[in-house]
């Protein structure tokens, strides 16, 4: 009896010191949670002594801890990315309208010769036309990200759309002093891609080529098991390596290439466009030449 009595007792103690020191650690958990919310201290949950069921306890509030914290730099980031686009778009659309403006004051002056006027006319005339390609090119580019461009995929010939581009931008090429290279075969395999869509990437990467390029510009091809590579390739000696990792990004080449004309959307379509008709998009730099490489699923129809 003594001996049962022994063991009830220490048996009642062992509880008693692990009731108190589970009534400890939860204690320090709810004054460190406090310190926490009020940023006092770390974002994470430290035990003072050993308990494996407050172990996995403390665990788990530390993983809920830890993504609060990503979410809320995830936050910062994108209203730091908000923040630096709203000034790329109000200075982007500033700038056309600003010039627009002071050649309107030109035009008003009395000394204003009927040469002047039209050349103060074209002048005014080209920058509102850039100013409608930028809102133009906020507006695709929004639809995009948001789902509502509509896109419909159908088996195309490339080809064929490269080289009426080509004929399309000819006098364009000419007025740039640069050689257009088109390096495909007349026949490529069929591709999966939206007409609209595919045309616009060509666009745009002629267009990119024809404001920031020179010399030439290069198209050519390279057939895969499973792809159909289409490239465009043109001098760009003031460019380096490491542009091309951010050539696709928003707002890019409005900081390092301005030329009045461009606002770094152009590229950035580019890539949307490709991501959304099932391709790929990237850029190189060898020997200061660049090349946008895109890449399409080829259909499984034939010619």
């Amino acid at each position: 009896m003594l001996v049962l009595t022994v063991i009830l007792g220490i048996l009642a103690a062992a509880f008693a010191a692990l009731w108190l020191l589970s009534r400890k650690n939860l204690k320090n958990a709810v004054e460190e949670l406090r310190r926490i919310r009020g940023g006092q201290t770390g974002r994470r949950l430290r035990l003072s002594s050993p308990d494996r069921l407050m172990e996995r306890l403390i665990a788990e509030v530390n993983h809920l801890l830890d993504d609060q914290q990503k979410a809320e730099q995830a936050h910062a980031q994108a209203e730091k990315e908000r923040r630096d686009e709203i000034a790329n778009i109000s200075h982007d659309l500033r700038t056309p309208l600003t010039s627009i403006l002071g050649y309107l004051q030109l035009l008003k002056q009395d000394s204003c010769t009927p040469a002047e006027r039209q050349e103060y006319l074209q002048i005014s005339e080209n920058r509102a036309k850039s100013l409608q390609s930028l809102l133009s090119g906020f507006y695709d580019l929004s639809r995009l990200e948001a789902g509502g461009y509509a896109l419909e995929l159908e088996p195309l010939d490339p080809a064929g759309i490269l080289y009426q581009m080509a004929a399309d931008y000819y006098a364009d090429f000419l007025d740039a002093g640069m050689e257009p290279k088109l390096l495909i075969p007349e026949t490529l395999p069929l591709i999966y891609a939206d007409k609209q869509g595919i045309a616009r990437v060509f666009q745009n990467l002629t267009q990119n080529a024809l404001k920031h390029g020179g010399g030439y510009l290069a198209i050519s091809s390279r057939e895969e098991p499973d792809y159909l590579a289409v490239c465009f390739s043109n001098p760009a000696p003031e460019l380096t390596k490491e542009d091309c990792a951010r050539i696709f990004d928003r707002f890019f080449t409005a900081d390092r290439m301005r030329t009045g004309q461009n606002t770094g959307l152009g590229l950035a379509i580019v890539k949307a466009l490709c991501q959304k008709m099932g391709g790929q998009v990237s850029a190189s730099l060898e020997n200061g030449v660049l090349t946008l490489e895109t890449r399409w699923k080829k259909s499984r129809f034939r010619k």
